[in-house]
This record gives C-alpha cells, sequence and structure tokens, in this order.
C-alpha cells in the first residue's frame, strides 16, 4: 500500500470514525494466495490502541473472475456471524464509493493463526506436513466439520437467500459456461467441453436442498489457532446456493491433483474416509459424489485457464498450458475411466 493510499484510507476512516487521529503502521500483503482479491494487512490506531485490520479489494484490470460481488460477501459474511457457528472474520465496513481509494472496499478485522501453504501446497512442505500423524487428523477433522457446518446452514434465518441470483446446478452450469467464454477470450479447449458436456448430459435426476455453498473448499482459506481449531474461514467469492456436493467435489478434485505428486498426510483420510466423515457430520448419505467430483474438475480446469494465461504472459510456462496441465490432464483420466 503506497503512501498515498494510506493517506487516503487514513482520511477515510476518520470521518467515518468521527475521531481526529488515526495512525496506521504496518501495511503488508499476505505471502501465498491472493489470486482473486487484493488483500491488505493493515496496523491501525485510532486512540483505543493498535489493532489489525483487513482490506479486501477487486484486483485491477482483468482479475481471477469476471465480477466481485463484495456485498453478497459481506451479506454472507455477516449471515454466518450472526446466525451460525462457523468462524468468519468481523466485517466493520463496506465500502461502495470508489472515490476513496479508486475501487471499493470492506474492511475486517484480522483474525491472527496459521493457514496452510498453497504455494508449494501444504501436501509438500510447511506447519501442516510437519505435524503429527495424530495432530494432522485434528486439522482434518476441525476443517471437515467446519464445512459440514456451513452448509447446515438454516440460509433463510441467515438471510442469505435474496444474496444470490440463482440456485443449483442450472446457476451452475450458466455461470461457468460464461466463465469460460470470458476466460478462454474465444478459444475452445476440448478437454474443458468434453468434461462440460459430460456434466450437463449426466446431471443427477434430482438434486439434494440447495444450502450455502463455499465454493472454494480449501484449507488454504482457513485460518487455525495454536490449538489447531478453526478460526476463521475466508475467501467468499465464489459463494453460492445449492447441493452441498459441490464443495465435496471440488474438495476430492483438488485433493487429488495435488495427489499426483505428492503423497497423502499421515493423518488425513483417502477418499472413502473423507466421505465418511464429512457424511457424519452433514448428517445424511452425500449423493453422485462422483459427478460432483469431475464437475468440480471443471471449475478447477476453468480457473486454471485463467492462471495459465497469466503464466504464460509471464513467459514462465508455454502456450500449451493454458489448455494442457496437471487439472486438464486429470479430469480427461476422470472421464475415461
Amino acid at each position: 500500500m503506497d503512501e498515498i493510499s494510506k493517506a487516503a484510507f487514513s482520511a477515510w476512516l476518520r470521518e467515518k470514525l468521527g475521531t481526529p487521529q488515526v495512525t496506521i503502521g504496518d501495511a503488508t500483503r499476505p505471502s501465498a494466495g491472493g489470486l482473486s482479491s487484493e488483500t491488505i494487512m493493515l496496523d491501525v490506531d485510532w486512540g483505543e490502541g493498535t489493532r489489525g485490520l483487513v482490506l479486501r479489494l477487486p484486483p485491477i484490470g482483468k482479475g481471477l473472475f469476471p465480477s466481485y460481488d463484495l456485498a453478497m460477501q459481506v451479506q454472507v459474511m455477516n449471515g454466518l456471524r450472526m446466525h451460525s457457528a462457523v468462524p468468519v472474520p468481523v466485517v466493520f465496513w463496506h465500502e461502495t464509493d470508489s472515490a476513496p481509494l479508486g475501487r471499493e472496499f470492506v474492511v475486517m478485522e484480522r483474525v491472527d493463526g496459521r493457514i496452510p501453504t498453497d504455494n508449494p501446497g501444504y501436501h509438500f512442505s510447511g506447519w501442516l506436513k510437519d505435524l503429527s500423524g495424530p495432530d494432522q487428523q485434528r486439522v482434518f477433522d476441525e476443517s471437515i466439520s467446519t464445512l459440514a457446518a456451513i452448509h447446515n446452514v438454516d440460509i433463510d434465518s441467515a438471510g442469505l437467500r435474496s444474496s444470490f441470483r440463482g440456485v443449483g446446478l442450472d446457476s451452475e452450469f450458466s455461470y461457468w459456461s460464461d466463465y469460460l467464454d470470458w476466460s478462454a477470450e474465444g478459444q475452445r479447449f476440448s478437454a474443458i467441453d468434453d468434461a462440460f458436456e459430460w456434466c450437463v448430459a449426466n446431471r443427477p435426476s434430482t438434486e439434494p436442498a440447495a444450502g450455502l455453498v463455499w465454493g472454494d473448499t480449501r484449507l488454504g482459506n482457513i485460518i487455525y489457532g495454536d490449538d489447531l481449531c478453526v478460526r476463521a474461514v475466508l475467501d467468499w467469492e465464489m459463494a453460492l446456493l445449492g447441493p452441498p456436493e459441490i464443495d465435496l467435489g471440488w474438495y476430492l478434485f483438488i485433493e487429488r491433483t495435488a495427489l499426483q505428486f505428492a503423497s497423502q498426510l499421515e493423518g488425513f483420510p483417502d477418499r472413502g474416509g473423507t466421505i465418511k466423515r464429512y457424511e457424519h457430520h452433514l448428517g445424511r448419505e452425500v449423493r453422485d459424489i462422483d459427478f460432483y467430483e469431475i464437475w468440480g474438475g471443471v471449475r478447477s480446469a476453468a480457473i486454471m485457464t485463467r492462471v495459465a494465461a497469466d503464466l504464460c504472459a509471464l513467459g514462465r510456462v508455454p502456450q500449451s498450458f493454458v489448455y494442457e496441465n496437471p487439472v486438464t490432464q486429470l479430469l480427461t483420466k476422470l472421464l475415461t475411466h
């Protein structure tokens, strides 16, 4: 955060709080993650002692997604905080006026703790990999029970139904079809198109009752305390209303992608064990999970077209990586076996 932006935010905060003095100390960005929104962590004192804040802004230029609905994310976090036991950061303000910082932004509390590494992933190195097997198991159990808690939230009591335009697989198919058109900029990739068409043709005949779906189910989006309990669930850009299996299928596909190159953590169960633990906390059996895992692969492959395009522009990967990478290769393998 440059000095001009820091000064602008300080002026905005003074007006918001009605105080003549605001001191902004360190301003840093996370060392990993943050491929979607821009995240800035701040130390701020407005006369009540220094506290940590997090500033979230849509990215400048073409980001990971076509649009960033900050209002939806705020509604989800507020609904969860007030009507569930799912831990999320406190949202202090959502500023829709772009005048102060050039973009709308959200100001949240900073939750201290540990986040599993994304690059390289926690299967390869980092504090989670270094834990003992029993402690790894605790992290897994905390995570999967939190996921089920998200899906068991009463979306009407939490006021979340009006936060979303569509519900279920029809909405999902429409969104990700448009996403591919936007991301690929006119190009078509057979591995993704074939999988997409398979999902449309093989969609389940019935869908479970729609609930809140996190959308980006990854341990890298969770903050853990020193006691290994979940302290906060982050990053709600991809949240939707639909079958909870969408989240589980995404997680299973992401895990399967990593396990092409690494061994499973000692304390984590295999695919079948993961499903059973999730079912235990959800309170019912999951349905059509093979379909939802492949659908998770379609979503992951679509996002990879954006990530790979940026990496290609930087000269880090060849052009072919946009359509032929570990994600699309795994997706094709699942469809043909």
